[in-house]
């Protein structure tokens, strides 16, 4: 059972101090996983290069990078699931346990605790992996055209910035749809439809003002990457480089995007997640 807890009650921290030899276990193979994906353009770039003039080098190169890290995920993955099955089992015992709240709580907690392992066992990840391929693509882009990297940077940093604007909002919306959600249990057992119905409203208004800032912000970061991708696309045809070269910069621009756009949502459940701890450590 959990032992590492804040006043006995199961944490972000708490779980990480526990079972930090599991999760740490993941993290490293999906780093390495991610950081062997980051070379894959690349060494399909160089395999385009070699195929253009009759070689087949970066085409074996290509299959045994393809095969390592199909290896490694596949491994990740099988480990994953017995890892945080275990930890939820814990956690949740823990918390059904408690006979300092009400059942509606307990309740409630036993969901908002699923919320917290499933962040170590799918956002988290998540998050790591955009992060490693936003980074191993603007390295790569830097090497391979720094003006493209240049300006890959500046809309990366323009991002961060519209993610630290909308933080508090995100943290304060969370609260409220925690604070209803506790009461879920007593609300939809009461006999007054005015209660029923005014919960499940607040549920949808807070729900709905959470997916209205995460689409605000995914507006806002695809108007960014759209004008970085036609700059880009300019820029890199105009440079003269080889056929390998551009396909690989063109490739990592592509992903560095991709992985823009995933961070508003895991950027979300991670403040999510933080709010969940808080809350079942401090009553």
């Amino acid at each position: 059972m959990i032992t590492a807890r804040r006043n006995g009650r199961p944490t972000l921290s708490g779980i990480w101090q526990t079972y930090r030899l599991k999760i740490s276990g993941t993290m490293s193979l999906l780093i390495l996983e991610r950081m062997l994906g980051v070379a894959v353009p690349f060494i399909l770039g160089v395999a385009i290069n070699d195929l253009i003039v009759g070689q087949f080098g970066g085409v074996w190169l290509l299959v045994a990078l393809e095969i390592v890290v199909l290896l490694i995920g596949t491994g990740r993955r099988l480990y994953d699931t017995r890892v945080y099955a275990g930890i939820y089992t814990d956690i949740a015992d823990s918390t059904a346990q408690r006979l300092d709240i009400d059942v509606s709580r307990r309740a409630a907690r036993l969901g908002l605790a699923r919320e917290l392992v499933d962040f170590f066992e799918w956002e988290l990840p998540e998050l790591v992996a955009a992060l490693i391929g936003i980074c191993g693509a603007l390295a790569m882009l830097v090497y391979l055209l720094p003006t493209i990297g240049g300006l890959s940077i500046i809309a990366g940093l323009m991002v961060a910035l519209i993610f630290a604007i909308s933080r508090g909002r995100m943290f304060s919306l969370n609260k409220l749809l925690n604070n209803e959600l506790e009461r879920q249990v007593t609300m939809l057992a009461s006999e007054r439809d005015f209660s029923r119905r005014r919960h499940l409203s607040r549920l949808a208004r807070w729900r709905i003002h959470l997916s209205d800032l995460e689409a605000t912000n995914f507006a806002i970061t695809e108007l960014l990457l759209s004008a970085l991708i036609i700059v880009a696309v300019v820029i890199t045809v105009r440079a003269g480089l080889s056929v390998g070269e551009v396909f690989a910069i063109l490739t990592y621009l592509l992903s560095a995007a991709e992985n823009l756009i995933v961070l508003p949502w895991t950027y979300q459940q991670s403040i999510r997640a933080r709010e969940i701890g808080g809350r079942i450590a401090a009553n």
